[in-house]
């Protein structure tokens, strides 16, 4: 056999050898994509989880880099079916790994630390599927008499506990039909250990009294919603649903962060809703989120925290339109009442969570603000109205408003 001839069979089991590489390293890269992709969607579809990105820019760089990352995997797939380079592919090979490793890490550590049972027993939970209760121990009148409070932040080192408890014990006492909170319960929405210092304080503080929580923005951090479910909530039940009691509905909607949650077909539910409520009766819609309110610049998320611009052209011409009589919500950590198109608004973050002692932005819709105390919101609902009174930790009066309802 001379040289030639060995030169030729050598080249011929090379580009078979060559041939069978690159067809192992297309399968690999294609397996690599289709998983990426799978668990990309899960990721970036998980309730809440866009609205961390917009918020907070740590998250966001981080969301970015996931991206690139993504992008770079399926961009040199792509390639790689019309190009053959040695540098693709190392840029393949590379990018095939790191995805699938980050992908598939995110999957099981995110599952597993959400899927630590809590236990919940013990816990008066009002489920959806009921009417507005009513204390039996307390008098006919008026309608309704509720508690409502947001943002507890168990599990938060800058929450003040002693406020926290000071309020469940004040509304435990004073044989509310309901109590609501307004979401926000856990500082960290996929720990655990959140959860348990909640669930144990609720037990504790609360146990004469029937009451409903709905999820924020810190209980859905980092598919922490998973883990909110099992506590509060049951089979079936939804983010967004109706309560009612003869001629009074609460509304209540999901918005964690900002309107991101807040899609189309939330907005047509609430929609159907309020043109099935008579005028004349009294209508609350809720959420987490709020529509207006005054603030502060976050250098942390780059934004200011006040009127979002984004809540207030989807939701506010519903509320408008539909007479809504007032709209409560949370995240913002202080009292604020206000007034927008004969539309009223009120703010009442004030559950223990750190309190937003800077105000640097004035809603031009604000009527009146608080932001140096924590408590929570006493109402008395009415056949033509309904009165509330902000109270602060120690039971005394901040504000007092009555508003006239089925106009």
């Amino acid at each position: 056999m001379n040289f030639k001839t060995l030169y030729k069979i050598e080249k011929k089991y090379y580009i078979i050898y060559m041939k069978s590489n690159i067809s192992k390293l297309r399968i690999f890269g294609l397996i690599a994509s289709v998983l990426s992709i799978i668990l990309f969607i899960w990721f970036s579809t998980i309730c809440g989880m866009l609205g961390t990105f917009h918020w907070h820019i740590d998250y966001r760089n981080l969301y970015i880099f996931l991206c690139s990352c993504f992008a770079i995997l399926i961009i040199s797939m792509g390639l790689h079916f019309f190009i053959r380079s040695k540098a693709l592919n190392v840029v393949l090979i590379i990018f095939s790994i790191l995805n699938t490793i980050i992908w598939l890490g995110f999957f099981i550590v995110l599952n597993a630390i959400t899927s630590i049972p809590v236990d919940n027993s013990g816990l008066n939970i009002i489920s959806q599927s009921e009417e507005i209760p009513t204390n039996p121990e307390r008098d006919s009148e008026p309608v309704l008499h509720l508690a409502f409070a947001s943002d507890p932040h168990w599990g938060s080192s800058k929450a003040n506990e002693d406020a926290r408890v000071n309020i469940m014990k004040a509304v435990d006492s004073q044989n509310y039909d309901a109590f609501y909170i307004l979401g926000d319960i856990a500082e960290m929405g996929m720990l655990a250990g959140d959860y348990k210092l909640a669930v144990a304080d609720l037990q504790k503080y609360i146990p004469n009294t029937r009451f409903r929580t709905i999820p924020g923005n810190h209980d859905a951090v980092l598919n922490g919603l998973d883990l909110y479910n099992s506590i509060f909530m049951k089979k079936g039940e939804k983010y967004y649903f109706r309560m009612d009691k003869d001629s009074v509905h609460l509304l209540f909607i999901n918005m964690l962060w900002d309107s991101t949650e807040l899609t189309a077909k939330q907005c047509r539910w609430l929609e159907k809703q309020l043109k099935q409520i008579p005028q004349e009766d009294t209508t609350i819609v809720i959420s987490h989120c709020y529509a207006v309110s005054s603030g502060y610049y976050d250098p942390v998320a780059e934004k200011t925290w006040g009127d979002l611009k984004d809540v207030m052209k989807k939701l506010c011409p519903i509320l408008e339109k539909y007479n809504v009589d007032l709209h409560m919500s949370g995240h913002e950590h202080f009292f604020e009442y206000l007034e927008k198109d004969n539309v009223p608004y009120l703010v009442l973050g004030t559950m223990g969570g750190a309190l937003d002692e800077t105000l640097t932005y004035k809603s031009p819709y604000s009527k009146w603000v608080n932001n140096s105390q924590f408590g929570y919101v006493d109402m008395k609902i009415y056949d033509s109205y309904l009165e509330f009174d902000c109270i602060n930790q120690y039971g005394e009066k901040l504000f007092t408003k009555k508003i006239e309802t089925g106009k």
